[in-house]
């Protein structure tokens, strides 16, 4: 099986929604930790990192930095997505920056951390309102998909993407064990704590 058909599967079977930017990217083999070729300004740089972290922080796994996840992001936002969402996606963190800017004087990523939450919670509001007009199924499975989707939705879909196609993501997070070597049909969650991945 190929890494495509293991994408496609997957996002099937977890429900998952994915751009077709990033299943594009994914499927050429972009991984976390990939530096970009074409870079954002340093407070856009600086504020990707900030809400990475804010989204999969490092608690007794790595975090979203630790991961790489925040060169993927980048990676993803300026070589594979589209003018308009990269648009987008830009706007978003160019308003977190100009909100901390005006209130605080400082950019986002130097912003106290009750701005920040306050802020990301706002852009979170925004997108559970936004109504897709996308054309509806999964890219991967060929359906088509919104590129028009709030700047949060999108922030949310990379870091949560990138995470777990990371290394740190599959083995650290989550319990990695290829060959399980037996079915249990009766596995107790508790015992593990987190997601079992084979």
């Amino acid at each position: 099986m190929n890494r495509r058909e293991i994408l496609k599967m997957s996002a099937m079977l977890l429900g998952t929604t994915m751009s077709a930017s990033l299943s594009q990217a994914l499927m050429a083999g972009v991984k976390p930790g990939t530096i970009p070729n074409v870079s954002l300004t340093a407070d856009q740089s600086k504020a990707i990192s900030i809400l990475a972290e804010m989204i999969i922080p490092t608690t007794d796994t790595p975090g979203a930095i630790a991961a790489g996840v925040p060169e993927f992001i980048e990676t993803i936002v300026t070589e594979w997505y589209k003018d308009d969402e990269r648009k987008i996606f830009l706007d978003g963190i160019d308003g977190l920056n100009a909100i901390a800017k005006s209130a605080e004087g400082v950019p986002y990523f130097k912003a106290s951390e009750s701005l920040r939450v306050t802020s990301l919670t706002e852009q979170e509001k925004i997108a559970s309102e936004y109504v897709s007009g996308g054309s509806g199924g999964h890219p991967l499975a060929g359906g088509g998909d919104d590129p028009h989707t709030p700047f949060f939705s999108k922030l949310k879909e990379l870091v949560v993407t990138g995470y777990y196609t990371s290394e740190i993501g599959c083995k650290q997070e989550q319990i990695y064990k290829p060959m399980p070597g037996r079915y249990d049909g009766d596995l107790n969650y508790a015992d593990f704590g987190r997601r079992f991945v084979s």
